[in-house]
């Protein structure tokens, strides 16, 4: 089983890339950032935030309160490092059992889609790493484009991550979205021809 991570900066456009790579026949997908929303739903994840940041951080229905946490995190390294603590080793949990579900099901390629793949250095087993970036003055715009977020939280949130030309150096392969969302989409049909052949039997 080829097993593609999907990485990059915030706000550069990530999702779209990997919502069209899971169209890949005999494909499987794994969704950090949508494990993570399922964890700040409620649950040992939110009551575990709760008792660390106080239980203002959560909602009457036991979920998280985003924003507010937010807030409290992203300015603070040693804060961030906490939640990180909290939500991280769930998350690589369930990723590896998707992995290792896939696997054993005979899936032929599985996107494991990882905002911050290399921020958190985890052992994930990986064959190739496909980085999508823009510029960051594209990256700013479509941030402050996200309901909730302001020109402070949204320096804040771009700097708690590596440079993006630090994962440009570290990646297999690279999806340049500084364009309009017809020319990501043919780049990342491109990328799919290439993977088809890594994938036909015999292929090298």
């Amino acid at each position: 089983m080829l097993t593609v991570a999907i990485t990059g900066g915030i706000a550069m456009g990530k999702s779209t890339v990997a919502r069209q790579l899971r169209a890949h026949a005999g494909s499987a997908a794994f969704d950090a950032d949508a494990c993570v929303a399922s964890l700040l739903t409620g649950g040992e994840v939110c009551e575990m935030i709760g008792e660390e940041f106080g239980r203002e951080m959560l909602n009457p229905d036991g979920s998280v309160n985003r924003p507010a946490l937010r807030e409290r995190v992203f300015d603070s390294v040693e804060r961030r490092a906490v939640l990180e603590g909290i939500v991280h080793p769930v998350v690589r949990q369930r990723y590896r059992a998707d992995w290792e579900h896939s696997r054993e099901a005979g899936v032929s390629v599985f996107f494991a889609e990882i905002p911050l793949f290399y921020e958190t250095r985890s052992e994930y087993p990986v064959d190739w790493v496909l980085v999508v970036a823009a510029p960051r003055e594209v990256q700013m715009r479509r941030l402050l484009e996200r309901p909730g977020i302001g020109a402070e939280i949204a320096e804040q949130m771009v700097a708690a991550q590596l440079p993006i030309e630090t994962k440009l150096q570290k990646a297999d392969a690279v999806i340049w979205n500084s364009g309009s969302r017809e020319a990501l989409i043919q780049q990342t049909q491109f990328f799919r021809q290439w993977l088809n052949q890594k994938t036909l039997p015999n292929s090298t």
